[in-house]
């Protein structure tokens, strides 16, 4: 896992920040992104290995984000992307899903904690993960 870029994108300053500082401690290379456009820019000039994806965002909404990014000439069209956001509801905090073009995605609602970041980014890449700190607050 360690050394995997991940794009990050939320138009929450605060949220970026404790999430680039949690998993840079945690080994990934982050890049961060505070809307769409900016998202799918850096997601062309960076080619991250994974997009970690706000629903409600300034510009347009993480499904256009993500149905932009899916037709981009340039990016692979099957970056993993795990949505988090606080719009995204359920009795239990795993299994959650968005569906986008008729494709489902992973999602995880806000307030989250970092070890349940970390269980689902583990989901998505099979490496190991190592055992998160909680004591950062919780994104």
């Amino acid at each position: 896992m360690k050394g995997k870029k991940i794009l990050i994108v939320d138009d929450e300053p605060d949220v970026l920040n404790v999430l680039e500082k949690k998993l840079g401690i945690e080994g990934f290379e982050i890049i961060k992104a505070d809307c769409g456009q900016t998202a799918i820019e850096k997601a062309a000039q960076e080619h991250p290995d994974m997009i970690l994806l706000d629903i409600v965002l300034p510009d347009f909404d993480g499904s256009e984000v993500v149905q932009r990014i899916r037709t981009h000439p340039f990016l692979d069209k099957n970056i993993p992307i795990l949505f988090l956001s606080g719009i995204v509801t359920g009795d239990t905090k795993e299994g959650l899903e968005v569906t986008v073009g008729g494709q489902t995605y992973p999602a995880l609602p806000k307030p989250v904690t970092i070890g349940e970041l970390l269980k689902s980014i583990k989901r998505l890449f099979p490496e190991d993960v190592s055992p998160a700190n909680d004591d950062f607050p919780n994104v």
